[in-house]
């Protein structure tokens, strides 16, 4: 999975932060892939933040993103 950062161009920019792109292999997709087709998005919030725990003390980065793409 890519995880390209949220894009800040609309924040000032003292408050923006540096927020690189990062990859990571994602094992099980069950639960955010129902949440989407769903159209739950608490449901899907919660999945992501599952996912994105396993990137270590830089997870509260990746927290808000402007979308995740799917491919096969």
């Amino acid at each position: 999975m890519e995880i390209h950062p949220l894009n800040q161009s609309q924040v000032p920019r003292p408050l923006q932060r540096l927020v690189e792109y990062r990859a990571m292999n994602v094992r099980r997709w069950d639960r955010i892939v129902d949440a989407w087709a769903a159209g739950d998005h608490q449901a899907l919030d919660d999945a992501w933040e599952d996912v994105i725990v396993d990137l270590g003390s830089q997870w509260g980065q990746y927290e808000y993103v402007t979308n995740i793409d799917f491919a096969a």
